[in-house]
């Protein structure tokens, strides 16, 4: 773990460009905006744009469940033509190279999404990226952080696996008790200007305790 956040942290310092620097400079696999999860019964598509482009695209099968495997290009497809079918992740960061297929499968019959899952035992950490201006404080930020991780543990294959957070704030927006409460002392940070990003992490999703606030609600 502590070689993927220094991975982080020098591509944070050094470039504009994490994903990019990190797929360049790095012994792991970097897969940015990687599928996670793909809806997968036609009933719960929301709005009846999308479920056309999806019926064109013949997405779902005669009993109007959507596929478990998906090839690279049918995910790009996806994601150029109906996004709000599929949720991604910032990045994943992998032992090895990327697979060429994506396989997703749903928990119980009508649930409304597929999860990715992780067959081969390849995923190491996925990674969140967050920025915040002055306008939001501690309470909208913790909210925050709790939703992406919330959403993860639904998915087996992220919560058992590391999280890192990467935040990007304005110096004066204090957060050192969200970081310390949800991440100990596992979290370092960056200066830049009148911001500040802090690299925060937990080496099993699972093993990080939501069940107080440090924000009440």
């Amino acid at each position: 773990m502590n070689k993927i956040i220094c991975d982080i942290h020098n591509a944070e310092q050094n470039s504009r460009k994490t994903i990019e620097f990190l797929q360049q400079n790095s012994k792991y696999t970097w897969v940015g905006d990687y599928p996670t999860a793909i809806i997968n019964e036609i009933t719960r598509v929301e709005d009846e744009e999308s479920c056309s482009k999806l019926e064109a695209l013949h997405f779902f099968n005669e009993k109007g469940f959507s596929k478990k495997s998906y090839t690279r290009q049918e995910i790009e497809q996806l994601r150029e033509e109906t996004p709000e079918v599929m949720k991604s992740t910032y990045c994943l960061c992998l032992k090895h190279r990327e697979g060429d297929t994506y396989e997703f499968k749903e928990k119980f019959e009508h649930d409304k999404w597929k999860k990715i899952e992780d067959k081969d035992y390849n995923f190491e950490a996925f990674v969140e990226s967050s920025k915040f201006t002055d306008k939001d404080d501690s309470k909208a930020i913790e909210t925050h952080l709790r939703d992406i991780m919330r959403s993860a543990k639904e998915i087996p294959a992220l919560k058992a696996i590391a999280f890192v957070w990467i935040i990007t704030l304005p110096k004066s927006t204090n957060i050192e008790n969200i970081l310390e409460h949800y991440f100990g002392d596992n979290h370092i940070f960056i200066e830049k200007g009148r911001k500040i990003t802090y690299i925060a992490w937990g080496d099993r999703l699972a093993n990080i305790n939501m069940r107080y606030f440090v924000n009440t609600p």
